[in-house]
């Protein structure tokens, strides 16, 4: 899946405010990363598709760790999610235990499938387009608090 870059203003005036106080700057930035990832998990969950269980939707979570922060599907649970949003070119079903595939309204068993492949569905990218500006906000948000709190200080 894709990176994204958010742009940050009055950064030069972030790293001097961080070598004067690390501990604020470190809080303020975790708040504005744990701002963003509530702002940007419904969206992502309503972006990608529901299927036909709502299994990638249901796992789609949010962590933030320190300055840190990851939100998508759980592909411990959803490992099939890369494969919706990129797409597949066709491929091959082969049986990994019988001799033979078989499934509710199939005329009869057959030795392999030739699967089209599947369609990207770019919800990620679809989530971005639409949360960029509202994260760039809560960003600079945060930094404008940062930059206050030492002009007061």
């Amino acid at each position: 899946m894709s990176n994204f870059v958010i742009e940050i203003k009055g950064l030069n005036k972030l790293e001097r405010a961080i070598r004067r106080s690390p501990r604020m700057v470190r809080q303020e930035l975790s708040q504005a990363i744990s701002t963003s990832l509530h702002l940007i998990r419904p969206i992502m969950k309503n972006e990608a598709p529901r299927g036909k269980t709502g299994n990638l939707r249901r796992n789609i979570k949010a962590h933030a760790q320190g300055l840190e922060g990851s939100v998508g599907p759980n592909l411990d649970i959803t490992p099939y999610a890369y494969y919706v949003h990129e797409g597949t070119g066709p491929y091959e079903i082969r049986p990994k235990t019988k001799k033979a595939l078989y499934w509710p309204g199939a005329k009869h068993p057959v030795r392999l499938v030739k699967h089209p492949g599947i369609k990207a569905n770019p919800y990620v990218e679809r989530t971005f387009k639409r949360i960029k500006q509202p994260v760039e906000n809560v960003f600079n948000k945060q930094i404008s608090n940062i930059i206050r709190k030492f002009h007061s200080s």
